[in-house]
């Protein structure tokens, strides 16, 4: 799935007051005007407001650096100050999303729903932290209207596919990810995941048509590898799986372990025959070389 970016809407910062906005830094004004509004009383709520929308701007700078249980901290004493603004439960639920906290993120994003139905963005999320939680028929709900909203989105239709793979809608599935390519003919991520559907549905050949225009789009991850190498063991073609296996096995030796393929919705006849290609030799001595260079990496015990 596509990495989940931290942003903060424009929309939300053009809803402060002028005065407020420049109080804070946000926008461009006349700087001895601000000097003046600085002593100016605000009202209650609209300081409260200020300061949750510094604290919030503070956490996704903090998230960007990696820094996220701070960023966490900081947006949940924003979200106390102001729980009605579906702004900040949405950057809550996208911090909790990229944390892992799924749960979490599903319980911010609801209520951001709650306040803003239309809001395209926020469901698009919740779309995504239900796929995360394994809720693929709420994830496919969330992400229909996400794609009604904005039907232009690739990232929201491709997102819609994956809830309709999971959830063995085959021609549904296929149906996104073509558009997904028609809007977006760069995005690979679609094109090896029309493969999966193809091998799912029994069909070997179409699906090492596009896990080989996959590799083509982008030859440096390894999952099209090891989902090529797989279907082409199956046919027959040893000789040529286990040299794509073993690259595979080098780019990401975690393409290993079947619950990274299944996170990466990977499926019951494809996580089958991957198992077989996995305990060839050539496989497991590249996958063994690989975690022996990955430890050595991260002990600082490499050469390079």
């Amino acid at each position: 799935m596509p990495p989940l970016v931290f942003r903060l809407p424009v929309r939300f910062l053009l809803t402060l007051p002028l005065g407020l906005a420049m109080v804070l830094g946000v926008g461009r004004g006349d700087p001895a005007r601000a000097q003046v509004l600085l002593h100016l009383p605000l009202p209650n709520g609209e300081l409260m407001r200020a300061q949750a929308l510094q604290l919030a701007t503070d956490s996704l700078r903090l998230a960007q650096f990696g820094q996220t249980e701070e960023a966490l901290r900081r947006l949940q004493l924003a979200v106390a100050m102001v729980p009605n603004s579906s702004e900040l439960l949405y950057v809550l639920g996208n911090v909790h999303l990229e944390r892992g906290d799924y749960a979490q993120a599903v319980q911010a994003l609801q209520k951001a729903r709650a306040l803003a139905p239309d809001d395209a963005d926020i469901l698009y999320s919740l779309g995504g932290a239900y796929l995360r939680q394994g809720s693929y028929f709420a994830a496919a709900e969330a992400l229909e209207r996400a794609v009604a909203l904005q039907p232009e989105n690739p990232n929201a239709r491709f997102q819609l596919g994956n809830a309709y793979l999971m959830l063995d809608q085959w021609d549904p599935a296929r149906r996104e990810y073509e558009k997904t390519l028609e809007l977006d003919p760069a995005y690979w991520p679609a094109m090896n995941n029309i493969g999966l559907v193809d091998y799912e549905q029994g069909d070997l050949e179409a699906a090492i048509k596009r896990w080989e225009r996959t590799i083509e789009m982008n030859d440096s991850v390894a999952e099209p590898y090891l989902a090529l190498a797989t279907a082409l063991y199956i046919r027959g073609e040893t000789g040529r799986a286990e040299e794509l296996g073993a690259k595979a096995m080098r780019l990401d030796p975690s393409y290993a372990r079947l619950e990274v393929l299944r996170e990466n919705l990977w499926r019951e006849k494809l996580l089958r025959d991957v198992q077989v290609l996995l305990r060839s030799r050539p496989v497991a001595e590249a996958l063994q070389q690989a975690a022996v260079e990955q430890f050595n990496r991260q002990m600082g015990l490499s050469e390079e």
